[in-house]
């Protein structure tokens, strides 16, 4: 029986190590997928798509991103710039030799790495996926989203207003210096309210500011959902430790605004080969959006996807499902992605 764990393991010329998972494709004809997952999670988020598309040929890459798993898990934010991780990933890209056409399909944070991928070697791509959160495009002048400390304060302001809650207060808590090593100590409460059966306990005890801390640190529990098997929490929990603070560091690294400044500067000297002032992406792009996700709003996102994409390029899928797709709606999401991987669908879709 074929395993989706990390099967492979790559030190880069960065010095960052990565384990991943890699299964070539065994129809020559098909593509290769490449999967990024987001926070807090390892590549196992992806063992249902992996498993799947593995078995109908395609071929699988899944590393366990940088801070995660078997990958290194620095703590100098400055490793989590988008262009140093989208280095290394094209480092694996170039050591397992796909040349061939290559999907890319990200999830959450998953969708930063991807999006610089995207921006510093876009060539490499034939399709692109984004679950949960919209394509980060690159600060150029006023425009592109940078979620810096002043930007966070607007955005919740905002999110409030429009939905009653802010959705962003747990940003502030995995800011803090030692939140990481917080999680650690009630991890159970962590997990739980992460995968809560009940969705709507994020617009309680996530979005509102201070509110994921005090629940962790009470180690209060929540009914968590039937895709998050036991088998799931001990995975996690082997995955992680007592110790978050590697992938806090996606966060600190945000709100420190680290890598934007250089970025803009490089793309308008015209630096950057694969993204212009102007750009927007010219591939056929899939958007799969969680309908009751309380923090990662479908229509900001959707709105976003349809602004930076080139018309008759988007699909939009919306799924019946909290912020966790892949694993709630497996089947929906695979079967979307096969369609869209088939040349199929149009437009916008809910299921």
């Amino acid at each position: 029986m074929t395993s989706f764990l990390p099967n492979k393991s790559l030190t880069l010329p960065s010095g960052t190590t990565y384990g991943y998972v890699y299964h070539p494709a065994s129809d020559p004809n098909k593509p290769t997928l490449l999967f990024c997952h987001g926070f807090p999670s390892t590549s196992q988020d992806w063992r249902y798509q992996l498993a799947y598309f593995s078995s109908l040929g395609y071929g699988v890459l899944a590393p366990d991103m940088l801070g995660y798993g078997k990958t290194s898990k620095p703590t100098d934010l400055s490793a989590y710039i988008g262009q140093k991780m989208a280095a290394d990933i094209a480092g694996i890209l170039d050591h397992e030799k796909i040349e061939g056409e290559l999907v890319g399909v990200a999830h959450d944070w998953g969708v930063y790495a991807l999006s610089s991928l995207v921006i510093h070697h876009g060539d490499r791509f034939a399709k692109l996926v984004f679950v949960s959160v919209a394509f980060t495009p690159p600060k150029i002048g006023k425009d592109g989203r940078t979620m810096d400390y002043e930007t966070l304060l607007q955005v919740n302001a905002l999110t409030e207003k429009m939905l009653g809650y802010p959705c962003f207060g747990y940003w502030f808590f995995l800011n803090e210096p030692d939140a990481g090593k917080t999680i650690g100590e009630h991890w159970e409460s962590f997990y739980e309210l992460l995968y809560a059966e009940d969705t709507d306990l994020w617009k309680k005890h996530l979005g509102p500011v201070g509110s994921a801390k005090a629940f962790i640190t009470a180690d209060q529990h929540a009914k968590t959902a039937s895709y998050a098997t036991p088998e799931d929490k001990a995975y996690f929990h082997s995955a992680f430790g007592d110790d978050f603070s590697a992938p806090t560091c996606w966060y600190k690294r945000s709100l420190a605004g680290l890598g934007v400044e250089e970025e803009r500067k490089a793309i308008e000297a015209g630096e950057v080969k694969t993204w212009k002032v102007g750009s927007k992406l010219d591939k056929p792009t899939l958007f799969v959006t969680g309908t009751r996700d309380a923090v990662c709003i479908p229509e900001p996102g959707r709105q976003t996807m349809r602004n930076i994409t080139e018309e008759g390029k988007l699909q939009i899928v919306d799924l019946e499902a909290g912020h966790w797709v892949q694993l709630e709606k497996a089947t929906e999401l695979n079967q979307a992605l096969l369609k869209f991987l088939e040349g199929a669908g149009d437009g916008e879709t809910k299921l």
